[in-house]
């Protein structure tokens, strides 16, 4: 019987727009790291923002411009 070991998580660079609900998502915000799960987007100016709910249940509007990462695998 094989078993499957889960190494390390992976992450990829994404837009905002092509983050799917419930995603689990990180970036950097003011030089702090924000990671958590997708839970909603805002529309600002016509660019999605992502709205991610922390570990510890806080929810953080991920800026449009920022760089995100989105957990695979």
């Amino acid at each position: 019987m094989a078993t499957e070991h889960a190494g390390a998580p992976r992450w990829r660079s994404v837009a905002p727009d092509d983050v799917p609900m419930h995603a689990v998502v990180r970036y950097e915000d003011r030089g702090r790291l924000v990671s958590g799960t997708a839970v909603d987007v805002l529309d600002a100016h016509g660019r999605p923002s992502l709205v991610v709910r922390a570990d510890d249940g806080q929810h953080h509007v991920a800026p449009c411009s920022t760089t995100l990462e989105m957990q695979v695998g």
